[in-house]
């Protein structure tokens, strides 16, 4: 099904519901007279030309399924009868191609129905948007053209964007584009729920409402990982976890990965200590330069100056942060020494090392972080107040539990 997929799919420029329907056909094997053959015929021509074959299939850069309002029949029950009535939802496939993408609906019975085609370039990211949840005072401008495609690809529909630097929103209803966000920046992902959709940018995060398309924060404190995902996140129902760029003590939650790099308890105490003492020492030090019995260019005892940068704390890799996005105000999302924490959930070290892709379970209770190489690490929000000594097992290890604060 997926080379006739391939071999069949058209090369338009866009188009959404009522394309190409592909029968299911049964699986078949070569023999081995028929495996010789077709080598032969690929192989011996280009021997004596010196010319690979041509191949007229389009190459698949990515696939996966999608779990949107698309498969709920009774949401749209104009998918239902494009597969004869069966009550069973269909399965939505989108498949990435060098030039652009499709979107698919399978019936159980093997048929393939093509809803949307796009053909602009690559597309680095796309996501089928579920309805959103509209409140009494709202009104969704886009409720006619529902339901929404966000794609990021090469080039935005506007032309006048840098590579994947916009989010271009396609109507599956009518193939039109119904909006496009610019950013200066290249886009490494997008996330939605029914609250929010969610730019993943280089080492920067924006969530737009997700029925007005308006920006209702940001966070500029994401690590810089190494990849392969740049800016790793996950999205649940309500909460989103990203990656910090450093921890901050007087946020820091229960729970998390203590490692041999770890400070224990006693450990912070007495550095908290040292920094006092350092604190005072350098008003003293002011002090007594203002009286005038101490030359303004004489060192302290550890060598540091006051405004010296090795002060500053440097990225710490391996901190989540959990935030809740119904409780966190407009404008920019801050964890600071200086802030409240307003709408922090959690705030951890997972581990000591960067943090390649994270995501939370079905629940949004366990969110499981992996470094560039394994292994796999799992944490746990359990109600109550004290932790759970093993609630998780990750790969090669055991995780510690996070319980809520």
């Amino acid at each position: 099904l997926g080379d006739k997929m391939a071999s069949d799919s058209p090369r338009r420029p866009s188009r959404c519901a009522g394309g190409v329907v592909v029968r299911a056909q049964a699986a078949t094997e070569q023999s081995y007279m028929e495996s010789v053959v077709t080598f032969l015929q690929d192989v011996v021509p280009q021997a004596y030309t010196g010319a690979p074959p041509t191949d007229e299939k389009e190459k698949i850069v990515w696939v996966r399924f999608e779990k949107a309002d698309l498969n709920d029949t009774s949401r749209s029950p104009e998918f239902l009868e494009m597969h004869s009535g069966s009550s069973d939802p269909p399965l939505c496939l989108m498949i990435g191609y060098a030039d652009g993408m499709q979107i698919w609906s399978i019936s159980l019975g093997g048929e393939a129905q093509e809803l949307f085609s796009v053909r602009h370039g690559p597309v680095r990211a796309a996501h089928i948007l579920p309805a959103p949840h509209i409140s009494p005072l709202m009104i969704d401008g886009f409720a006619d053209k529902r339901p929404l495609l966000g794609v990021c690809k090469s080039t935005g529909s506007l032309g006048t964007s840098p590579p994947y630097c916009c989010v271009d929103l396609y109507s599956l209803r009518t193939g039109e584009m119904v909006k496009s966000i610019q950013f200066k920046t290249p886009i490494y992902d997008l996330h939605c729920n029914k609250e929010i959709l969610v730019v993943a940018l280089q080492e920067k995060i924006a969530a737009f409402d997700s029925c007005t398309f308006t920006k209702k924060f940001f966070v500029t404190s994401c690590f810089p990982c190494p990849g392969p995902n740049l800016n790793p996140i996950a999205l649940g129902g309500r909460w989103l976890a990203y990656a910090e760029n450093k921890l901050i003590r007087c946020h820091q939650s229960r729970g998390g990965a203590c490692g041999d790099n770890a400070q224990s308890y006693t450990a912070t105490v007495i550095s908290a200590a040292k920094t006092l003492k350092t604190g005072l020492t350098m008003v003293g030090k002011v002090v007594t330069q203002l009286a005038g019995t101490l030359p303004t260019g004489a060192p302290d005892e550890e060598g540091v100056t006051p405004h010296s940068t090795t002060r500053r704390s440097p990225h710490a890799p391996g901190v989540i942060t959990v935030i809740d996005t119904h409780n966190v105000g407009e404008g920019q999302v801050l964890v600071s020494e200086d802030s409240d924490g307003e709408g922090v959930v959690a705030h951890f070290p997972a581990h000591d090392k960067p943090i390649s892709c994270m995501a939370f379970n079905p629940s949004g209770k366990e969110t499981g972080t992996q470094p560039p190489c394994p292994p796999l690490y799992l944490f746990c929000r359990t109600p109550g107040c004290v932790p759970l000594s093993t609630s998780s097992v990750g790969i090669q290890g055991v995780s510690p539990s996070l319980p809520l604060l």
